[in-house]
């Protein structure tokens, strides 16, 4: 049993050494592998690329924003008094215009109450009337001492109560005809009905929605713009909206308000832009970009934006130097679009920059022009 355990022993060590030479033997060869491919870069091999002159161009910055289309106005729709809806003229999608009745609520209690309030009313002008003419009686009466002071006393002040009484039935009359004339509910202001809450035998609580009408002839694109942005926004310019769900299809706006104060902590301002929606194509809702066209560049250095090569999150190009070698240098870039970026710093107009086959070099690797399509072999 021993001797079989040592030689099972043996055996497993064995396996191991062999294992371990396979796997030091591959890791050898992929060394060797690269060293040999960096001695071939090292000696010279030449990468085939494309170069272009570093110019000057005017270069006019685009400010894109996000936003959301809004109508300009909108508003919910409630009755001023209690009631059960006893006909509602509007559905979703149905255009009004201002002062259009939108529903009519069941006033039936509320006119009897107006009957009995102005029977209240005739009654205290009666009661005013027959105190002002006994009051008229007694004055001669009391100036020949035929009543006393205090009954004259006492019937002004019948007549007084009587006048009281007089304004407090007109109040409670005018009361009742105003909740009487809440009870047919009209539109501000002219629109579309975006929201329906309540139809027809609901019984509608003063202030409870009932509709939300909204004006959609004018939708606003609310932008968040930030602080190094604001300065070269203008109150009544013209920008292009673009709205992706009508195929990126292109509307004219005018910048109608920008916020005079940042939200904080983010220190970002409100843009407001208002695009006119006359053929209704735009909805409510609908998710725009916003382009503002900012302050010319002029005679800006650029260079090609395929010419960029990203290095630790640094924008960089490879110059060609004058001995076909190539050198990478970091950039200070301003505003990048179009096909173009500005630079600010990194690079001198008329210096010579690799715009195709970079992505074969590195810094020092040695390069060769080569014809079109034949960089980066």
């Amino acid at each position: 049993m021993a001797s079989k355990k040592k030689k099972a022993i043996i055996i497993v060590l064995v396996v191991a050494l062999v294992l371990s030479g396979i796997v030091g033997y591959r890791i050898y060869s992929n060394m060797q592998a690269g060293k040999e491919r960096a001695g071939r870069v090292s000696q010279g091999q030449a990468v085939a690329v494309e170069v272009a002159a570093v110019t000057k161009r005017d270069v006019t910055p685009v400010l894109t924003f996000s936003s959301s289309l809004e109508p300009v106005w909108s508003a919910d729709i409630s009755g001023k008094v209690d009631g059960r809806i006893d006909r509602l003229t509007v559905d979703e999608g149905d255009a009004v215009s201002a002062g259009m009745t939108i529903a009519v609520l069941d006033m039936g209690e509320l006119s009897a109450q107006v009957i009995q309030a102005e029977g209240s009313l005739f009654q205290a002008r009666a009661n005013m009337e027959q105190a002002e003419l006994d009051f008229r009686r007694m004055e001669p009466l009391a100036k020949q001492g035929a009543v006393s002071a205090q009954t004259l006393d006492s019937a002004r002040t019948k007549r007084d109560l009587a006048a009281g009484q007089v304004r407090a039935a007109e109040g409670a009359l005018a009361l009742y005809d105003s909740k009487l004339t809440g009870a047919n509910i009209t539109a501000p202001r002219g629109g579309v009905v975006s929201k329906r809450y309540l139809q027809s035998g609901y019984y509608a609580k003063a202030g409870s929605p009932i509709v939300t009408v909204a004006d959609i002839s004018t939708l606003l694109a609310k932008a968040t713009v930030g602080e190094a942005e604001i300065a070269q926004l203008q109150s009544g310019a013209a920008v292009k909206v673009k709205v992706d769900a009508l195929g990126s299809q292109e509307f004219t706006g005018t910048i109608t308000r920008l916020s005079p104060v940042a939200t904080m902590p983010s220190r970002t301002f409100t843009a407001e832009i208002s695009v006119p929606n006359q053929q209704n194509i735009l909805k409510a809702g609908m998710f725009a970009k916003v382009e503002v066209l900012a302050q010319n560049h002029l005679q800006a250095i650029v260079v090609p934006e395929t010419a960029l090569v990203m290095r630790e999150d640094i924008k960089t190009v490879y110059v060609l130097a004058a001995d076909n070698k190539v050198q990478q240098r970091a950039l200070k870039l301003g505003y990048v679009g179009g096909g173009w970026a500005e630079v600010l710093d990194g690079v001198k107009e008329g210096e010579r920059i690799v715009i195709a086959g970079q992505n074969k070099l590195r810094d020092g690797s040695t390069v060769r022009l080569g014809a079109p399509g034949e960089a980066g072999k």
